[in-house]
């Protein structure tokens, strides 16, 4: 049961990592990640690319320390949230490097709501 728990806390740990660390960066270096938002988001609701990116990397950090906070229910919305933002992501990103590493988060991100 050790193990279990061992590797629970390394997924949490691993995906939280990952989140926090885009969110921080989209707000950093927000040059680096500008190109990433699709053009039909530039001005949906009124909203400009430099707005959806800040919005993107806020929503990141809430999922990250909403995965590091001990509470089982936040750490199940993280997940969900995570998943669900992965999936959106993977709409848009297609078949390349950056899809596969989503795909595999997007799978740890499931796997640890059945863990948590």
């Amino acid at each position: 049961m050790q193990s279990l728990s061992t590797a629970r806390n390394l997924l949490i740990l691993g995906l939280a990592f990952v989140f926090l660390y885009f969110g921080i960066d989209k707000f950093i270096h927000p040059s680096l990640w500008i190109g990433w938002i699709p053009d039909w988001m530039n001005g949906l609701w009124k909203i400009n690319a430099d707005t959806w990116l800040k919005v993107i990397g806020g929503t990141e950090i809430a999922i990250g320390i909403g995965l590091v906070i001990p509470i089982r229910l936040l750490r199940q919305i993280a997940t969900i949230g995570a998943a669900l933002h992965l999936a959106g992501i993977l709409t848009q990103v297609g078949w390349n490097d950056v899809g596969v590493r989503d795909i595999g988060l997007l799978f740890m991100a499931m796997a640890l709501f059945f863990l948590i």
